[in-house]
C-alpha cells in the first residue's frame, strides 16, 4: 500500500473517532496532524468530501431512477455518483449508523453530546445516538438527564416509544418504563410531539404519556426532582408509587417489587440512593408500607 493511502486510512480513521461523542483522545489527534504537514491535508480532505457528499447520498437514496427512463447521459451519472458514494462510503456510513450506550444497575453515566450538550444515564438505561451529528436520541429504556446549552438550528430530538421531544435550549428528565414515558422540564421548554398535538412543556410542567395516547397534557412538576438521581437523591411531589419503585430499582440496583394492591398510592418526599442501597429496609417507615424479603429481592406491601 503507497504511504498517500495509507496516510488516507488514517484520516479516515481520525474522522471517525473525532465524531465520536465520547472521544477524548485530542493530545493524541493533535499530535497526529503536527507529526506530518500530509496528515493535516489528508484529514481535512476527507472531513471535506465528507460535507460535501453527504447531501448527495441522501438525495440519491431518496429518488430511486426508474431503469426504463435512464438513458447514456443518465447512466454515466448514476455510475459517476455510485462511484463516488462506493468511496466515500466508509467515511459517511459510521455516522449514519446509531451508536449505543448502555448503564448498568446502580451506574451513572455522563454522554457527550457534542459542544456543552451533555446527557446523563441513569443506571438500567438504553439510548441510540443517531444522525450524521448523533443529534437524534432514542430512549430505549431507563432514565436520562438532558443539559442542553447549545444555541443555534439544530436541535436535540428525543424518541420515546411513539412520542418525539424536540428542545427549546432547556433542561429536562425523560423516563421510560415499558410502554409510558416521563417528562419533567426544570429549565427552558421541551415541544412534545412537534408533528402532531405540538404541546409545549415549559419550566415547572410535566407530561406523562402512554404509547398511542390519543392526547397529551402537561401537568405541574417539582422542578427539583428534575436530575435529582445524578446527586444520588430522589425526590417526589406526589408521585406514583410505580414511578418511585422503578427509579430505585435503576438508581440502586435492587429488586425492588410492589404489589398489587400498592399501585394508586403516591409518594412525596427525598430519597437517599445510598440509604436505601445500604438498608433497604429505611424505605418501609419512609414510604409508610411493610418490606418483605422476595427471592433475592424485596416487595412492597401494606402498611409498616
Amino acid at each position: 500500500m503507497s504511504d498517500e493511502l495509507t496516510v488516507r486510512d488514517a484520516a479516515i480513521d481520525w474522522l471517525v473517532r473525532t465524531n465520536d461523542p465520547e472521544f477524548d483522545a485530542w493530545d493524541e489527534f493533535t499530535a497526529w496532524l503536527e507529526e506530518n504537514p500530509a496528515n493535516a491535508r489528508a484529514y481535512h480532505s476527507v472531513a471535506q468530501a465528507e460535507a460535501e457528499f453527504a447531501p448527495v447520498l441522501d438525495t440519491l437514496a431518496a429518488a430511486p431512477i426508474s431503469p426504463r427512463k435512464i438513458g447514456r447521459g443518465r447512466i454515466a451519472f448514476t455510475s459517476l455518483a455510485t462511484a463516488a458514494a462506493a468511496a466515500l462510503a466508509v467515511i459517511v456510513t459510521p455516522r449514519i449508523l446509531p451508536v449505543e450506550y448502555q448503564t448498568g444497575p446502580g451506574e451513572v453515566r455522563t454522554v457527550s453530546l457534542g459542544g456543552r450538550d451533555q446527557l446523563v444515564m441513569n443506571g438500567e438505561t438504553r439510548i441510540k445516538l443517531a444522525g450524521l451529528t448523533k443529534s437524534t436520541v432514542r430512549l430505549e429504556s431507563g432514565q436520562v438527564l438532558l443539559r442542553l446549552a447549545e444555541a443555534g438550528p439544530s436541535r436535540i430530538a428525543v424518541l420515546s416509544g411513539d412520542l418525539k421531544l424536540v428542545d427549546v435550549g432547556t433542561t429536562f428528565e425523560v423516563s421510560r418504563d415499558g410502554q409510558q414515558t416521563r417528562v419533567l422540564v426544570s429549565e427552558g421548554a421541551v415541544l412534545a410531539d412537534p408533528d402532531g398535538a405540538r404541546l409545549q412543556l415549559d419550566r415547572g410542567q410535566r407530561l406523562d404519556a402512554s404509547d398511542g395516547a390519543p392526547t397529551l397534557r402537561a401537568m405541574p412538576a417539582d422542578i427539583a426532582s428534575v436530575g435529582s438521581f445524578e446527586r444520588g437523591q430522589l425526590t417526589y411531589v406526589e408521585e406514583p408509587i410505580a414511578n418511585v419503585i422503578a427509579d430505585l430499582r435503576r438508581s440502586t440496583g435492587l429488586d425492588i417489587r410492589l404489589s398489587e394492591a400498592m399501585t394508586a398510592r403516591r409518594f412525596t418526599g427525598t430519597l437517599s440512593v445510598a440509604e436505601v442501597r445500604r438498608d433497604p429496609r429505611s424505605l418501609g417507615p419512609l414510604l409508610g408500607v411493610s418490606l418483605q424479603p422476595s427471592g433475592k429481592g424485596w416487595k412492597l406491601q401494606g402498611r409498616a
